[in-house]
């Protein structure tokens, strides 16, 4: 079954981070786009409303299309043609391919044709999507089947859309994945979700407190945080479905940054305990396996980042006199500074590929987001301006979720894993929005 609560909303977008996309056209033959370069067309589509099979729920026809067509937008890589100049009517239109007029299609423009159709009986919605070369005048892949509770067509329709991704670039897309994140309500800071279209947010805790951090487990079904409803900040994980929330770490002192393990089973936080702020491991209990030991003299160690393989981790130090970026080894225990430049550099996010690490840094007067290879080379700024802090990436490598302050008011935004195509998440947020935490795919949940 599909998960319900999803929505949607228009978002503009412009270039993804490097990538080779496979496109298959007439001749059966690959050819590889670079689609940061400044020539680079996106690939023309066209979604016509879904086809509706019984006589439920008709205006879910052109719903189900509209979310289609801003999930295809987001990808960066389609631009779907305008419905008003389509030739045909949708309901009218045959769903298999010696039942397309396929020179309709190619006489607008369009290499890829999308049709859908939809069935609805009672509580329950049978979804079935085909994705046709219009070029070619052939199905691409295999028809694609959904099927659920009726509230969960948003998803079904998001599945779909990771599977057009997968089908014509060879990876799929993040259609079915959420951004948790805090946002202050009153005077009061709680977590919230929401997909990356931004839209129908849902308010996971009401504490009536300050949560701040939340990390989502990486199979996607619990998110850690940091909470402050007992007073001092204890770490908590919760249910995302149940909503039941237990406490992990509420030893003396400090208890925040928590950070889920690759597999897990265990979490990096960072503890008081002892007197100095320093790295722990715990179990899913909240028992300490064992201090990491990161720290130097009274210095505080902060924000572990797990590298994709579970056997490293970056954090924050501020041995050196200001707050740097270290990565720490666990098979080895050696420790390496890994930024020099700029006088205070936090919250590391090492990407799914291992290849870089985006971080938050002060250089001048503002803080801006930086990418910077595991070795310590090419560090480059992102952003620009200021007021651009915490970032996360995006379960693929393509995208950086952040907070951003550039416009008064901290709100989320997302751009390109190159610095490009940068948009604000959610046009009308309901407060300040920080600490955002990209989820793993949800496809099923």
């Amino acid at each position: 079954m599909f998960v319900t609560r999803r929505r949607f909303v228009f978002l503009c977008c412009c270039l993804l981070f490097w990538a080779a996309v496979a496109v298959r056209g007439a001749s059966a033959q690959t050819i590889y786009l670079d689609i940061t370069n400044p020539n680079f067309q996106k690939i023309p589509i066209a979604v016509p409303d879904f086809k509706y099979m019984s006589p439920e729920q008709t205006q879910l026809a052109h719903t189900m299309a509209d979310l289609l067509t801003r999930d295809l937008n987001i990808s960066g890589v389609f631009q779907c043609l305008d419905p008003k100049s389509f030739l045909e009517d949708p309901q009218k239109m045959g769903l298999h391919a010696s039942q397309i007029n396929f020179q309709n299609w190619k006489q607008l423009g369009a290499d890829f044709l999308v049709r859908s159709s939809y069935q609805v009986q009672g509580n329950s919605i049978t979804l079935k999507g085909r994705l046709f070369d219009a070029t070619a005048g052939k199905l691409v892949g295999t028809p694609k089947g959904y099927e659920g509770d009726l509230g969960a067509w948003p998803d079904m329709v998001h599945a779909f859309a990771d599977d057009i991704m997968q089908m014509v670039t060879g990876q799929p897309g993040m259609f079915n994945t959420k951004i948790a994140y805090d946002q202050r309500v009153g005077s009061s800071k709680e977590i919230f979700e929401c997909d990356i279209d931004g839209y129908d947010p849902v308010q996971l805790t009401h504490d009536r407190s300050i949560d701040l951090s939340p990390v989502w487990s990486p199979d996607g079904r619990k998110i850690a945080y940091v909470s402050y409803r007992s007073g001092s900040p204890k770490i908590y994980v919760m249910d995302v479905a149940t909503r039941a929330t237990r406490m992990l770490c509420g030893y003396p002192g400090m208890n925040i940054t928590p950070a889920w393990r690759p597999g897990g089973k265990e979490l990096a936080v960072a503890l008081s305990k002892g007197g100095s702020q320093d790295l722990y491991l715990v179990d899913l209990s909240g028992k300490i396996v064992r201090k990491l030991g990161v720290g130097f003299g009274s210095s505080i160690s902060v924000s572990p980042n797990w590298s994709p393989d579970g056997e490293k981790l970056a954090y924050v130090s501020n041995e050196s006199g200001n707050p740097q970026i270290y990565i720490y080894d666990l098979a080895t225990g050696q420790k390496t500074r890994l930024t020099y430049s700029g006088k205070y550099n936090t919250s590391p996010a090492w990407s799914p590929k291992g290849d870089w690490i985006a971080y938050c840094g002060q250089d001048g007067g503002g803080f801006n987001i930086y990418v910077i290879h595991p070795d310590g080379s090419d560090s480059h700024a992102l952003t620009h301006g200021g007021g651009n802090v915490a970032p996360r990436w995006s379960p693929d490598g393509r995208m950086i979720v952040y907070s951003s302050s550039n416009g008064g008011m901290p709100v989320l935004r997302i751009m390109f894993a190159n610095g490009t195509g940068d948009w604000q998440v959610m046009p009308h947020p309901g407060g300040s929005q920080g600490l955002p935490d990209w989820s793993p795919p949800m496809n099923g949940q």
